[in-house]
């Protein structure tokens, strides 16, 4: 954390002592963020009085990191906790009025297989009415009503970013993560529907379709590139992590998205044979890919026990340990993962809409990925997977905020 935000949380402590009141609800939403580890939050509640928790909270907050900073202004916002926030950044506290709420609606629409299969290939979301989404640059500060998440509101084709204002987006949070390249970043998706005859159950394909599709179509709005590997062997992948390694190629982010059988820290290729999570990603690390370093490295992991509503109750301590210690080796820095515990296809009219996770998180991206950074986009999943009887589990070492900045 820099010197003038010390000074700032050291001019400012008796008021913020006095004034935190929602301390629970501030703790919860810096452990979303990645501030606090389950660890700091025990030792903040276990003191008596409020005072003392805020106390411990204060002491804590400058050993996070920058972006902690910045994490506990949302906090306190969030929080309506404006006044405290206001004494953290007060070049804010004059700034104007939240634009009105406005409310996007989409019009379901069925599409088979090839459709699908082609929109993947080529990139082209399929939009009706075109008109529908001409929202235009979005103000910094103004805000979109996500609609309810629902199965009959997910659309896989149905996918357009709202344009960002990068300019006030980079004026606000100047210490974000560089995304302006081209291509922007690059995005795996490793895609294993049926296994070779190890007693491992095929999945739902037409979820898996749809996920993909859903993926594919996002991130390419997003200027990535992208690469999708559809039941592959162990050994196949294997030799696409060492030739992404060795390549050549440059870009602002990378990220891996694995929709499989998996259970516990173990995930399934299509000839049965196990991999571990941890491994997988210790090879885009700063001493495995030193291309990456610095850059910011996402894994959204799908690979769960194959019965619906079936969940794996495995700690994510026990699964990635690495990056689960408190102080963060240089080797581990800039990585975010996410993890769906439960398999749940989504279900509308007896047809698959792909899986609960990994739609949820597109549809906060479409209507928030214009103005969030990554760590509140899963804040907002975290919120519908409440609601639906779901659990995502992630954890981060990002040493900025990163903006996907849709233009």
């Amino acid at each position: 954390m820099d010197e003038r935000s010390r000074t700032i949380l050291r001019k400012g402590r008796t008021i913020l002592i006095k004034g935190l009141c929602d301390i629970p609800g501030i703790c919860d939403k810096l452990f979303a963020y990645g501030v606090l580890t389950e660890g700091m939050m025990s030792e903040i509640t276990s003191e008596h009085t409020r005072e003392q928790q805020a106390r411990a909270l204060l002491d804590i907050l400058p050993r996070r990191g920058q972006t902690a900073y910045d994490y506990f202004h949302q906090a306190l916002v969030d929080t309506h906790s404006q006044d405290l926030a206001d004494v953290l950044k007060p070049e804010l506290a004059s700034r104007p009025e939240l634009s009105k709420a406005k409310t996007l609606e989409e019009t379901p629409q069925r599409y088979d297989r090839t459709t699908l299969q082609h929109a993947a290939s080529v990139g082209s979301p399929i939009i009706d009415p075109p008109s529908l989404f001409s929202v235009g640059s979005i103000d910094i500060h103004s805000t979109v009503t996500v609609p309810p998440f629902t199965p009959e509101t997910v659309e896989p084709m149905k996918i357009k970013m709202l344009k960002c204002n990068r300019q006030q987006i980079i004026s606000n949070n100047p210490d974000c993560y560089s995304m302006d390249g081209n291509p922007r970043g690059k995005l795996i998706i490793i895609n294993i529907m049926s296994f070779d005859n190890h007693g491992i159950p095929s999945r739902d394909k037409q979820a898996h379709d749809l996920s993909a599709t859903s993926l594919s179509l996002l991130f390419k709005q997003l200027k990535f590139k992208i690469d999708i590997k559809t039941d592959i062997n162990k050994k196949e992948l294997l030799d696409l992590i060492t030739t992404e390694q060795q390549s050549r190629e440059t870009y602002d982010c990378f990220a891996m998205v694995i929709l499989s059988h998996g259970l516990g820290d173990l995930i399934f290729m299509k000839d049965g044979e196990p991999l571990k999570m941890q491994n997988i990603m210790d090879q885009f690390d700063t001493e495995n890919c030193p291309k990456l370093k610095g850059k910011p490295k996402l894994f959204f992991i799908h690979a769960c026990p194959s019965d619906s509503g079936e969940q794996d109750n495995t700690e994510m301590s026990n699964i990635f340990p690495l990056i689960h210690e408190d102080h963060h080796t240089l080797t581990k820095a800039d990585i975010f993962l996410a993890r769906a515990t439960k398999y749940d296809p989504i279900v509308s009219n007896t047809e698959s809409k792909g899986f609960w996770f990994i739609q949820a998180f597109v549809h906060i991206m479409k209507y928030r990925g214009h103005h969030d950074h990554l760590l509140d986009i899963m804040t907002k999943v975290n919120g519908l997977a409440r609601e639906d009887d779901q659990l995502v589990e992630s954890m981060n070492t990002l040493t900025r905020s990163l903006y996907f900045f849709p233009d």
